[in-house]
């Protein structure tokens, strides 16, 4: 395990601060990235040039940890080929966490040896102990990745930020809320509630001809709410598209947003854990990162 405690001498000078909008991200202190092989803050795009860029911008401590090597782990490679991955995506640690070091992040880093199961329990209690948990979208050919999604939406507590291919840069300008009134999407925007507060917009959109929202949850409710927050947010009509919502909000978003903030859906098949069809199908195919809780 290699552990790296940075000096925040630079980023605690205000004049940095002022210009770089560190101190603008409140009450994220710190994040859990799942890192993939290959992915890095200056090489293949993935979740952790993503999550280093939010904890950079947050001022918050961020723990990496591999995913590449366990999910790999979990097939019938020998125990010899197992060791030496491990060995490679440490010596990879090794390089991002200089990397960390150089742009100021205080971060803890390790490549577990462990088989998926084993990890998956590991990482949810850990999810748990941070503030965000930040993954790829997409993990390739990697085995159980979206069970992993699944495990951290439905058992860690915690929110989760779900990144496309191609996003390494944390941006949070131009914010919409997938908003249907349910439990899930408030809590959603209740733990979105640090990077409502730093958007330069934030649409509250809700697909019509979808659903008929509550009365008292519609989104002039939920504009409400977010003013008593001093979030200034506006209304979004979305007409559905073809009858698919996950459609209708991934064009919405394509252009016009940096995140989408949406509750993740789940129900039981046959003693199963599976994502309703919303969800997997951005989760799928995403133009922006996807914020969730459950």
């Amino acid at each position: 395990m290699i552990h790296v405690k940075l000096s925040h001498a630079d980023t605690c000078n205000p004049a940095i601060l002022a210009t770089s909008g560190i101190a603008m991200l409140q009450n994220v202190k710190d994040v859990l990235i799942g890192r993939h092989s290959g992915s890095g803050p200056t090489d293949e795009p993935g979740a952790t040039a993503y999550g280093m860029s939010l904890a950079l911008k947050a001022g918050a401590h961020a723990t990496i940890e591999s995913v590449s090597a366990s999910l790999r782990l979990h097939s019938t490679w020998s125990t010899d080929h197992a060791a030496g991955l491990v060995a490679t995506e440490s010596r990879s640690l090794q390089a991002l966490a200089k990397a960390a070091a150089e742009a100021g992040i205080e971060c803890i880093a390790h490549a577990p040896h462990r088989d998926f199961d084993e990890f998956l329990g590991s990482f949810v209690v850990q999810a748990r102990l941070h503030d965000l948990t930040i993954l790829d979208a997409d993990p390739g050919a990697l085995a159980n990745g979206r069970r992993l999604i699944e495990g951290l939406l439905t058992q860690s507590g915690r929110p989760l930020i779900v990144v496309p291919p191609g996003c390494t840069e944390f941006a949070d300008g131009n914010i919409l809320v997938a908003w249907d009134g349910s439990a899930t999407a408030a809590r959603a925007v209740n733990d979105a509630l640090p990077l409502l507060r730093t958007a330069a917009t934030v649409h509250v959109a809700s697909v019509t001809g979808e659903k008929v929202l509550p009365a008292l949850a519609g989104q002039a409710g939920l504009i409400s709410h977010l003013g008593c927050h001093g979030i200034w947010a506006v209304e979004r009509h979305l007409a559905l598209r073809n009858g698919d919502v996950a459609q209708t909000l991934r064009e919405a978003a394509r252009d016009q947003a940096d995140m989408i903030i949406m509750g993740g859906f789940a129900h039981r098949r046959v003693r199963e854990l599976v994502l309703g069809g919303v969800t997997q199908s951005l989760l799928g195919n995403s133009p922006v990162p996807l914020f969730m809780s459950h």
